[in-house]
């Protein structure tokens, strides 16, 4: 079956707007009427997934709050990396850190599988982002990439002081789980709650998709199970009482 080229068009826009970090679907404007579109298709649900794969594109899934959630296949023009952060001015340390952090964020937030498939709102802070960080580490499988990433982080300081400013400074690793978050805002997968807190930040749906297509990694799920253990204790402690 042909498909009109109106079709193609509207599903290469709709691409384009996923692509957006900052474009938000609503009910009246042009994202919004593409994204129900998306959801109530079957041919055009097909059309923007095969406009996608020719980018270099999967679609992970729609959800009405975030919109159109992609993520790249190999080789990708549109991957993006931990190199970009910084403007790609990264030392190898900071590499490691930052993809450790990733990877805590995603551990600290989601733990159970259950979690991956509930649109329920999560908040993280950047200092019990760092705690839950130093617990997990030592549980990291003893890859020599993740070996080192723990151990560099480990002998990192947690927190210095900014020079007459709130905040940590660059060189310690509360930094560094700030600078991710701020990477995470630009790509539309988290979002700053200054109302909670100057270092509160409330994770998309977005990341949650994210994390589930990358769920089953050895690190990433070693560290999910130190969180799940660490969330579950509260509640048998509470139950013993």
């Amino acid at each position: 079956m042909t498909v009109p080229m109106e079709d193609v068009w509207a599903a290469a826009e709709l691409v384009a707007f996923g692509l957006r970090s900052g474009a938000r679907p609503t009910d009246g404007n042009a994202y919004g009427l593409l994204l129900e579109r998306y959801r109530t298709s079957t041919a055009f649900r097909d059309a923007v997934d095969t406009v996608a794969g020719g980018l270099g594109l999967v679609v992970l899934g729609a959800p009405p709050r975030s919109g159109l959630v992609l993520t790249t296949q190999p080789g990708s023009v549109f991957a993006v990396r931990m190199a970009d952060l910084r403007g790609g001015n990264l030392s190898a340390d900071d590499k490691l850190i930052a993809g450790l952090v990733v990877l805590g964020i995603a551990a600290y937030a989601f733990p159970h599988d259950a979690d991956l498939d509930a649109a329920e709102v999560k908040i993280v802070e950047v200092a019990a982002i760092d705690r839950f960080i130093r617990d997990a580490v030592d549980r990291l499988p003893e890859e020599d990439a993740y070996r080192r990433a723990a151990d560099v982080y480990r002998r990192t300081a947690a927190f210095k002081p900014k020079d007459r400013q709130p905040g940590p400074a660059r060189g310690c690793t509360q930094f560094a789980v700030l600078e991710v978050l701020g990477w995470l805002v630009e790509r539309g997968a988290a979002r700053q709650m200054p109302q909670m807190g100057p270092a509160s930040y409330q994770l998309t749906d977005r990341f949650r998709l994210l994390v589930a297509d990358m769920a089953g990694g050895e690190a990433l799920e070693s560290m999910r199970a130190v969180r799940a253990v660490r969330a579950e204790a509260p509640a048998a402690a509470t139950e013993g009482a």
